[in-house]
């Protein structure tokens, strides 16, 4: 296939060869496409109107999209004439048709017209597409489309739709659509025609050239719409502190990989760390990083010894310590006393065992591995004592090879695989922030940006791309990124202050969130929860009201305990469990005609998940009647 694409670089077709102008051109900058048709551009295959712009949203007809196609298979002329009554010698798209009609790649309708004018449906570039795939000799498969209009694709297209779905070349629309009479736009032409140039290339780029950039893109087996739908089920987080729940758009926008421009901070998440970065300077990420990092001043050589021992990224390493040592002060990073017990056990140094011990030494940590949470100064400490890591510098060179065996040498080797595990999504993941990858990828472009070492080191960039990979949405607006569980949905409460503010989503932070303030005493329905605060209706508006100063009248609050409590579906043991309950918070309580909870002996009568059950009243915090009466 390589041999058809040879003259690749001479392409001028109509469709996308326009007036020069400046490959960052405002209306792609920010556009989905802008990867692919950057990748033209800097080709030379994609040109900028008088104006500048590349025009990504404008429709293609066929005649251009045949253009297209007759170009990239570099065809060779034929003398035959074609075969469509409205395609006449002097159009200017004649000898492509001609060409393509030959070859097998296009078709007419039931009354021999092309009709080359007409705007480019997406089954009919599936069809187009299928021809070339055939014309190349590329083995395509039928597997079962997923889409939810599938009986909306032609008859006569659907195979074709089948072949090029498999490979990757179309994919899917939002709410998992292939959309077939949606008209076909100039960036997702460049985009086909970019996987169709690269269908047979290896998955390994060659080498760059020293302080070059390649980029290369793995295919997945995981469908789009249930990675995301996975995901959002998987407790994620949109704040570090892991308070409050994400909503599936947030969630799908940080899972997305065309979220991110090419070559942004956000974009070295993509970044692969498998392999030593050579040629960085340790004067200069000591002088430039690492000056002011208390416990990790000076240690570049260290990183990057550890680097090429273990074969890993070393800038990643020192972002990675950077992160976990808060900038090189935490106790594990200046080190911690670990002796041995009367059983040869690791034991971190207190006041009251220190004359128990014995080989009492001082131990260091910069991964944080092995700090569970609940001590992790302790459990950090004793991991270090077992791993022999008693210098700043055996916990850099050693603890890189723990970094690497737990994930990047099991394929998990950019800091996207790290989070989100396109492989096998929600199994074996690092952290719950959504931003995670994108926080820690700024940290290591800016020590590339900052020690200069991204124009003396290779740069090799894997991006994801999974089935029915539908167009990134934009980043929802703060009121849409909060997940609203809606548990305790039709709850009724009362303002508890007054002044009490109502805000768009649960910030304290942002003043400009603030609806409207509540006066004390007002009534509000509740409309679900997150991270400890209530979103409510109240006189026709919505909003979010922090927990501490509400009361739900109907609410039940569930005891601080170790376990969930059992929502049942009869007031006994031995029923059936509809659900469970987490300690501390709330569940809405049924009432009678006299405001008074609904009992059955000890169990209270709820509404769980829209349906009746029953909670046992020991793990009520409140066994009385509501407050209001």
């Amino acid at each position: 296939m390589k041999g058809k694409f040879s003259i690749f670089g001479a392409m001028l077709i109509a469709m996308l060869y326009l007036a020069p102008t400046n490959v960052a051109a405002e209306d792609i900058s920010k556009h989905w496409a802008y990867y692919e048709m950057n990748y033209l551009i800097t080709h030379d295959l994609m040109k900028g109107d008088d104006s500048g712009n590349y025009r990504p949203n404008d429709s293609v007809t066929r005649a251009e999209f045949t253009a297209f196609l007759v170009r990239a298979l570099d065809l060779p002329e034929v003398s035959t004439k074609p075969k469509f009554s409205d395609v006449r010698e002097g159009d200017w798209y004649y000898d492509v048709i001609q060409q393509a009609s030959y070859y097998q790649l296009v078709k007419g309708d039931d009354k021999g017209k092309f009709n080359p004018k007409d705007n480019i449906d997406r089954q009919q570039m599936a069809s187009m597409l299928k021809g070339a795939l055939d014309y190349l000799n590329i083995k395509t498969n039928t597997s079962p489309l997923k889409f939810n209009d599938n009986a909306s694709i032609a008859k006569w297209a659907y195979n074709d739709v089948q072949a090029v779905v498999s490979l990757g070349l179309i994919v899917g629309k939002p709410n998992n659509t292939f959309a077939p009479l949606a008209q076909a736009t100039r960036a997702e032409s460049a985009t086909v025609l970019y996987r169709l140039i690269h269908l047979d290339e290896p998955n390994e780029p060659e080498a760059p050239e020293v302080g070059g950039k390649q980029y290369t893109t793995t295919n997945y087996s995981q469908n789009y719409t249930a990675v995301v739908d996975k995901q959002a089920k998987n407790n994620p987080k949109v704040d570090g502190a892991g308070v409050f729940t994400a909503s599936d758009a947030l969630v799908s926008y940080y899972v997305h990989p065309k979220s991110f421009m090419q070559d942004s901070p956000s974009y070295y998440q993509f970044l692969k760390l498998s392999t030593a970065v050579n040629n960085l300077n340790a004067k200069v990420i000591n002088e430039k990083v690492l000056s002011n990092k208390g416990s990790l001043v000076g240690t570049a050589d260290a990183f990057i010894q550890a680097g090429v021992t273990h074969d890993v990224n070393a800038i990643y390493l020192v972002s990675h310590a950077l992160h976990e040592t808060g900038n090189g002060a935490s106790t594990l990073a200046k080190g911690i006393e670990v002796g041995l017990d009367k059983d040869g056990k690791p034991v971190m140094v207190t006041a009251e065992n220190r004359g128990s011990l014995t080989a009492i030494k001082k131990t260091y940590n910069v991964y944080g591995i092995g700090a569970s949470d609940g001590n992790a100064n302790k459990y950090g400490a004793e991991r270090a004592y077992t791993n022999g890591w008693f210098t700043i510098n055996d916990a850099i060179i050693g603890g890189a090879q723990f970094v690497t065996d737990k994930y990047i040498s099991k394929g998990q080797d950019t800091l996207y695989k790290i989070r989100w595990n396109p492989e096998n999504p929600t199994v074996h993941q690092y952290a719950t922030h959504v931003m995670w990858a994108v926080l820690q990828a700024q940290k290591i472009y800016d020590i590339y940006e900052l020690t200069g070492a991204n124009t003396t080191t290779n740069l090799v960039f894997d991006v994801p791309v999974y089935q029915n990979q539908s167009s990134p949405a934009s980043l929802p607006t703060p009121a849409k990124q909060y997940a609203v569980d809606t548990a305790l949905a039709g709850a009724t409460g009362q303002a508890t202050v007054d002044d009490l503010n109502m805000r768009t989503y649960p910030n304290t932070a942002d003043p400009s969130s603030i609806i409207t303030k509540l006066p004390k005493d007002t009534s509000f329905t509740v409309l679900g929860e997150n991270g400890g605060w209530y979103k409510v209706k109240v006189n026709g508006q919505e909003g979010w009201l922090f927990k501490d100063y509400v009361n739900l009248k109907n609410g039940l609050q569930i005891v601080d305990m170790n376990i969930t409590l059992n929502v049942r579906s009869e007031p006994s043991t031995t029923s059936s469990i509809l659900g469970t309950v987490k300690p501390k918070s709330f569940i809405i309580g049924v009432v009678d005609d006299n405001g008074d909870f609904v009992k059955n002996g000890n169990w209270y009568q709820v509404i769980f998940n829209g349906k009746t059950g029953w909670v046992f009243g020991d793990y009520i915090v409140n066994n009385k009647s509501l407050d209001s009466k």
